[in-house]
């Protein structure tokens, strides 16, 4: 015999052991209780993850947890189609999974939120008022008072502007039940919330620009941009560390690999 006969034989003994195996565990489909369209699924499935690659026990496996689930799901009347899509597809996922992404709960610290507010307003007026002494110096000199873009005062505005709206995001957040579930706040309630919040932040950005000179300097405009470029840094490193709930700026919960 020579070796080309030898492998179609082989090959052929490795056929029928394979249609073997489908045969018994189509049986044991059959024994299941499945539905017909359940049993033919999982028939075809066995027949896919066979050409897909499966090993022997990572094949079994994988038909006992989805034959699992489409027993749980019977008597609801779902399919297999339904849960799974076409047996080719759900070999496919199976064997090559996605890699799940796991939620980080979201951070309500009110410290938390207030430094991430107070960050990003501080990072906002440096690098606005940096610019803008590169762009347009005359705007900045105030008949010789520095007002809001001294540095004194880009402070206070931030921090003030930190603190209120970290306790604003956390009055109009949702309310947490006691069975667990949430319940949204009133819109007149958040409307007037933010509204007065607003009012308040804008008294203090009013009151600053009072401060004198001496206590209040203005910077070069380069210290101005690298704070600014430093702000932004320290919040996103700020929120990604501690996945800071903030609808304020981008409210949406970080996720880890």
């Amino acid at each position: 015999m020579t070796e080309q006969e030898r492998n179609a034989a082989a090959g052929q003994r490795q056929k029928q052991h394979q249609k073997a195996a489908q045969q018994a565990a189509g049986k044991s489909f059959q024994a299941a209780g499945l539905t017909r369209k359940n049993e033919e699924f999982m028939f075809q499935l066995n027949k896919q993850l066979d050409a897909q690659g499966a090993t022997g026990e990572q094949k079994q496996a994988l038909l006992d947890e989805t034959q699992r689930q489409l027993l749980a799901a019977q008597p609801e009347g779902k399919t297999a189609k339904a849960l799974f899509g076409t047996p080719t597809s759900h070999a496919h996922e199976l064997l090559h999974p996605k890699k799940q992404v796991e939620e980080r709960d979201e951070n309500t610290n009110l410290w938390l939120m207030a430094a991430d507010n107070a960050l990003m307003f501080f990072a906002i007026f440096a690098f606005m008022f940096g610019i803008l002494a590169f762009t347009s110096p005359s705007a900045l000199a105030t008949n010789g008072h520095n007002g809001n873009s001294g540095i004194t005062a880009i402070i206070l505005v931030a921090l003030a502007g930190g603190g209120l709206f970290g306790g604003l995001m956390k009055l109009i957040r949702p309310k947490i039940l006691d069975d667990g579930s949430r319940e949204k706040r009133p819109l007149w309630y958040r409307v007037l919330v933010i509204i007065l919040g607003l009012i308040t932040w804008i008294a203090i950005y009013g009151l600053v620009t009072l401060l004198p000179n001496a206590i209040n300097p203005q910077l070069n405009k380069w210290v101005y941009v690298i704070l600014g470029v430093a702000g932004f840094a320290a919040d996103l490193y700020l929120r990604t560390k501690f996945n800071i709930a903030n609808a304020l700026f981008g409210g949406q919960p970080r996720r880890k690999d």
